[in-house]
C-alpha cells in the first residue's frame, strides 16, 4: 500500500446556498489529485447532493450589442480559438464521473471555521456546522464567491494589521464579502425547437448576440441566454433582496421592451427565467497563506463578461494540481507550492477581472471615449447617427482586452510552475 504524502480537504458550496452542489473548479481539482495514490483526498459539499442549475456555460465568448430595434454589427471579435459551450449540470457529471472512489466525499458539510496552526507538524482543523471536525494537511477554498475560507483568512489577517496598521486591516476587511456590480441578469435555458418556431433563422443557431449573450448548449438541444440589465451608478452599493430568485417572464419582457427582432424572438421562448444580482470581488492581494489556498470564485469572483470565470477556475486546479502530485511536493514543502501558485495564478486571474469589468462597462457605452455621446454624432439635418469609427475602436478595445486568451496558454503556465519548483534551492541539492 502507498504511503500518504499528506491530506487534502477540499471545501465546496455550490449554487444557492445548501440546495445544490459542486463548484466545477473545486470538482477538477479533486479530480486531478485523486489521480494520485499518495494523495488522500476529502471533498467538503455544503449542499445535499451535487447538482447544477440548468444553465450554459462557454468558453471565449463572441459578444454583440443590442440596443435598438434595428441591430448594428460593427465589429467582429478576433478569433481566440474554438468557441466551446456546455450544459454546465452535463459537464458537471462528466467531472464527477472522473473522480476515483478513492476521493471522499461529505455532503452537508457547511463550513464555520478553521485553524491553521504556525507549527506545519500540526493538522489545519475544519470545524462544520453540524459540530463535526476534520483534519488536513491543506485546505483548498473552493467554496465559491461568498466563501468561508476567503473571509476567515482575510479577518484573521486584518486582525493581525489592526495591531499597529490599521488602515491596512481596513483594506482586508474589504476583501471578506464580494461587491454587487449594479448588474442585473436574467438567466433561463430554451428549448431548440421552440425558437426555431418563433424565429426559424435566428442568428443565435450561427452567433451569440450582445449585453442578450446566447449560445447552445446540450448539442445544440438547448439555447443558454442571459439577459443583462445594468445600473452603472449602483456598482458598489449593496443589493436590495436576494442575489438569485425566480422571477415572471412578464418582468423579463418588461425589463427589455423595444429591442431589436432577434432579441424579442427569445424573449418570447423564456420559461421560468431567474434574476441574478452579479457580484465580483475586488482584486485579492493574496490567495494563499502557508497551508490554505483560495480556487476558483472564492479567489477571483468576476463579471461573467468574459465567459471566463469557469475556465479561470480550472485553470487554477490545472497548476495547482499538476505542483501537488509533482514528486517533489511534500507536506513540508506545501507552502512552497502554494507560494509559487500565487506568484503564477493570482496576476493573471486578477487580469481577467479587472479586463471583464472593463469589457461590460465598454458595451454599455461608459467607458470613456466610448460613452453614448462619444458614440453617437449630431448629423447635418439635426438626427443622430452612430459613429462608425468610433464603434470600430470599441471593437479594437474589446479584442485588446482579450488578448490574454490567446497570448499564453495555461500550459505555459503550468510549466513555469513546475519549473519555479524544481528549481527551489532547498529542493534543487
Amino acid at each position: 500500500m502507498t504511503q500518504t504524502k499528506f491530506r487534502v480537504a477540499i471545501v465546496s458550496l455550490g449554487f444557492n446556498e445548501s440546495r445544490r452542489g459542486g463548484g466545477i473548479g473545486g470538482l477538477v481539482c479533486a479530480a486531478a489529485l485523486s489521480k494520485a495514490s499518495d494523495i488522500e483526498v476529502h471533498i467538503y459539499e455544503a449542499a445535499r447532493q451535487f447538482g447544477e442549475i440548468g444553465a450554459g456555460i462557454g468558453m471565449y465568448p463572441r459578444v454583440w450589442k443590442a440596443d435598438a430595434p434595428e441591430g448594428l454589427d460593427f465589429h467582429e471579435t478576433k478569433d481566440a480559438g474554438v468557441f466551446r459551450s456546455f450544459h454546465r449540470a452535463e459537464l458537471q457529471q462528466a467531472i464527477l464521473k472522473s473522480i476515483p472512489p478513492a476521493c471522499k466525499m461529505h455532503l452537508i458539510k457547511r463550513l464555520v471555521s478553521f485553524d491553521e496552526p504556525e507549527n506545519l507538524e500540526y493538522p489545519v482543523t475544519l470545524t462544520f456546522e453540524d459540530g463535526t471536525t476534520a483534519a488536513c494537511d491543506l485546505l483548498i477554498g473552493a467554496d465559491g464567491i461568498k466563501s468561508v475560507v476567503r473571509a476567515s483568512l482575510f479577518r484573521k489577517w486584518a486582525e493581525e494589521a489592526a495591531e499597529g496598521k490599521q488602515d491596512v486591516a481596513e483594506t482586508l476587511l474589504k476583501h471578506v464579502d464580494p461587491v454587487w456590480t449594479g448588474v442585473l441578469a436574467y438567466r433561463c435555458v430554451i428549448p431548440r425547437e421552440r425558437l426555431e418556431a418563433q424565429a426559424p433563422n435566428h442568428r443565435v443557431f450561427q452567433m451569440p448576440l450582445v449585453r442578450v449573450v446566447t449560445y447552445c448548449v446540450s448539442k445544440g438541444r438547448l439555447v443558454n441566454a442571459v439577459f443583462m440589465f445594468t445600473r452603472p451608478e449602483l456598482e458598489g452599493s449593496k443589493c436590495d433582496g436576494p442575489t438569485v430568485a425566480s422571477v415572471s417572464k412578464e418582468e423579463v419582457l418588461d425589463r427589455f421592451q423595444g429591442l431589436e427582432k432577434d432579441v424579442v424572438d427569445l424573449l418570447h421562448c423564456i420559461d421560468n427565467p431567474m434574476r441574478w444580482a452579479i457580484h465580483a470581488l475586488n482584486p485579492l492581494p493574496s490567495f494563499v497563506s502557508k497551508r490554505v489556498v483560495l480556487l476558483g470564485d472564492a479567489a477571483h469572483a468576476m463579471t461573467p463578461n468574459q465567459g471566463s470565470g469557469a475556465g479561470q477556475a480550472i485553470e487554477d486546479a490545472y497548476v495547482l494540481s499538476s505542483m501537488l502530485t509533482h514528486q517533489l511536493c511534500t507536506k513540508a514543502t506545501i507552502p512552497d507550492v502554494l507560494s509559487i501558485y500565487d506568484c503564477i495564478r493570482r496576476p493573471l486571474a486578477n487580469m481577467v477581472l479587472e479586463n471583464s469589468r472593463s469589457i461590460g462597462i465598454l458595451w454599455d457605452f461608459n467607458l470613456p471615449g466610448f460613452t453614448d455621446e462619444d458614440v453617437m454624432a449630431r448629423g447635418e439635418d439635426g438626427k443622430y447617427q452612430p459613429n462608425m469609427d468610433i464603434l470600430k475602436q470599441m471593437g479594437r478595445k474589446a479584442d485588446e482586452l482579450q488578448e490574454w486568451i490567446w497570448k499564453k496558454p495555461a500550459q505555459a503556465e503550468r510549466n513555469q510552475a513546475i519549473e519555479m519548483l524544481e528549481s527551489l534551492p532547498a529542493l534543487a541539492s
